[in-house]
């Protein structure tokens, strides 16, 4: 129970009140530079906001186990452990120091105090169970988008299988191969956020083959990307939608080339990937992506990503950029 992060946080974030509020005494001469002030600054920080405020704290982790206790009933258990703690604070100094008693001011102090912070942490509390949630939904949909493949590459694959179960059954068998290897590999690191640029590389390998299964001599793609690069990480299945995309929007090209470079430029893995063909529309240079499940969640993956970067040009065939940020 004490390791929960309430603990430690408010420790050191009471000691702070209570050393500003000490020095605020004595910068308005309320209170006397001296080692007794300092010593009541210490009995006023163990016996009212320590002990008190983790004893509150303890009762309200411990009660949320079981059953759900609601705002008014944590408020009234730290205004009551505040009171406590005052009391005690109260009769110590008392005892210490020729000073008036608080009697029945206990109750207003505490209520004041202990109100201003128990909703500074329930603020506090609320936020950071806002910022983990974010964060979880965020995963989650980045894997969600890891995890979706293409479904006209799925459609193409299993049309040229088809095509060629009877007249190449040792094509459509090597093909159906290739797809059971991509769909694996999907699947393995639907969990990981980053591979290793060989791993990703092959995988890609596989991939053209299969469009070489259906293009033959139509398509042509080279691959340059040193060796030394190979260990080095990148999100899974951030280069084959590039070139899906290409192919899947030059198809009828009867010569189709595609080059792959791959360099590491400072921090940054950049991956440029052009095409002899087309190239892109006005409106996607300028507003990005349209409707396309591939491009449009390489796209939002690459949102998430501190300092990834998309650039499309055409030049004049069609050239991305992909800036994966090293980790």
């Amino acid at each position: 129970m004490l390791q929960h992060p309430f603990f430690k946080i408010s420790f050191f974030a009471l000691l702070t009140v209570d050393i500003c509020y000490s020095i605020t005494l004595v910068l308005v001469g309320l209170s006397p530079v001296s080692m007794s002030s300092v010593y009541a600054s210490a009995i006023w920080f163990v016996t009212f906001f320590w002990l008190p405020v983790w004893l509150a704290g303890y009762l309200i982790l411990k009660l949320r186990q079981n059953t759900n206790i609601g705002t008014i009933v944590e408020w009234l258990i730290v205004i009551v452990a505040l009171s406590l703690g005052n009391a005690v604070t109260d009769l110590m100094i008392n005892s210490l120091y020729q000073v008036p008693r608080m009697g029945w001011y206990v109750v207003p102090n505490a209520l004041f105090w202990g109100t201003i912070i128990y909703f500074i942490f329930r603020f506090l509390e609320t936020r950071q169970k806002a910022l983990i949630e974010t964060q979880s939904r965020k995963q989650a949909q980045l894997e969600s988008l890891r995890y979706q493949l293409n479904p006209h590459f799925m459609f193409n694959s299993l049309n040229t299988i088809s095509a060629y179960i009877h007249t190449n059954p040792d094509l459509a068998d090597d093909v159906l191969h290739e797809l059971a290897d991509i769909l694996r590999y999907s699947l393995d690191t639907s969990a990981h956020k980053f591979v290793p640029l060989s791993q990703e590389l092959g995988i890609i390998k596989k991939y053209l083959n299969i469009e070489k299964a259906r293009f033959a001599d139509k398509l042509e793609v080279t691959i340059d990307s040193p060796t030394e690069l190979n260990n080095v990480n990148i999100p899974p299945l951030v280069i084959q939608p590039i070139i899906e995309n290409a192919i899947k929007h030059n198809a009828k090209q009867t010569n189709l080339k595609i080059a792959i470079k791959i360099r590491r430029i400072d921090n940054k893995l950049m991956v440029t990937v052009t095409d002899n063909g087309t190239g892109f529309i006005e409106p996607i240079l300028t507003q990005g992506y349209g409707k396309g499940v591939g491009m449009k969640n390489l796209q939002q993956r690459i949102d998430q990503l501190e300092g990834g970067k998309i650039h499309l040009a055409n030049v004049p065939g069609a050239q991305v950029k992909l800036e994966v940020p090293l980790c």
